[in-house]
């Protein structure tokens, strides 16, 4: 017993030494607000929806001073402009990856990309449905740390749902959904 209590001393200590050697490396939290934009689903006929709000939170770790790895729940939702429509929701689950540009700088541009599986919902007076399908974003933004734990960003992202089918009949629409959004966020590193 003494021995397994000491190798998983051992193995603590080893792991916690090796993240403190790596300057930047570390688990981080995040939660992002902002507007959604440019909703479309479909081509022909197509949803388009007005602009609405996105918000999203992330578990993740800076892998090395450049790159860093999450997991992120992701929900946007927008008014419907076809009369009857009514509102157009989505929640998603990413993995994102990012490479972060000038790490250690007061400026930090980053990119970033995503896979998960999302939802698309409709709820509206003519067209009531709901479809979930495989999922990708897109992340571009700029970071500046306030503190050693603390970062503040603003960032770009596009969303895709692939083959989302809504709705039966004349009232059936299908394709890829897209959403844009601009959101602020904070980063709390521990």
């Amino acid at each position: 017993m003494k021995k397994i209590t000491l190798a998983a001393f051992a193995a603590v200590a080893a792991l916690s030494a090796g993240a403190a050697s790596a300057q930047d490396a570390g688990w981080y939290v995040q939660g992002n607000a902002g507007a959604n934009f440019q909703n479309k689903l479909g081509s022909s006929p197509s949803l388009k929806g007005d602009d609405g709000w996105a918000v999203s939170g992330a578990v993740g770790r800076q892998i090395t001073p450049n790159i860093r790895a999450e997991g992120e729940l992701f929900y946007s939702t927008a008014d419907g402009k076809i009369a009857g429509s009514g509102d157009l929701e989505t929640f998603g689950g990413f993995v994102n990856g990012y490479y972060d540009f000038n790490p250690g700088g007061a400026i930090q541009p980053f990119l970033g990309a995503g896979v998960g599986y999302a939802k698309v919902k409709v709820d509206g007076r003519l067209l009531d449905d709901d479809d979930s399908a495989f999922a990708y974003q897109f992340k571009a933004g700029v970071a500046h740390p306030f503190s050693e734990r603390l970062t503040g960003e603003v960032a770009y992202r596009y969303v895709n749902v692939a083959d989302v089918e809504l709705g039966r009949g004349a009232a059936h629409i299908d394709g890829d959904f897209e959403t844009q959004a601009v959101t602020v966020g904070l980063r709390y590193g521990f």
